[in-house]
């Protein structure tokens, strides 16, 4: 087999689901949906203190965790975002 017929093997049934998908869905790359999507809106900020369950009180060397707080205004969630990354998001 040469390096033609191994390439129009190995795509044509890529092109021909793309074709299908096309003239069973139409065209998506308008999106409709998503020019009403809208992003999340800043609510505010908290700086917690946190500490480990073994200690009982806090000191001053006890670390702060900044977190921002967003609520997803396309269905209402509300999303937590800390300093190091870690995300949380609580139905409403």
């Amino acid at each position: 087999m040469n390096k033609i017929s191994a390439v129009t093997l190995a795509l044509g049934p890529f092109l021909l689901g793309a074709a299908m998908s096309f003239f069973l869905f139409g065209d998506t790359s308008t999106g409709v949906a998503q020019d009403q999507v809208k992003g999340p809106k800043w609510q505010h900020g908290l700086l917690l203190r946190v500490r480990p369950a073994d200690k009982p009180d806090f000191d001053k060397d006890t670390p702060k965790v900044g977190v921002e707080v967003f609520v997803d205004e396309n269905n209402g969630n509300i999303i937590y975002i800390n300093d190091k990354g870690g995300m949380a998001v609580i139905k409403k």
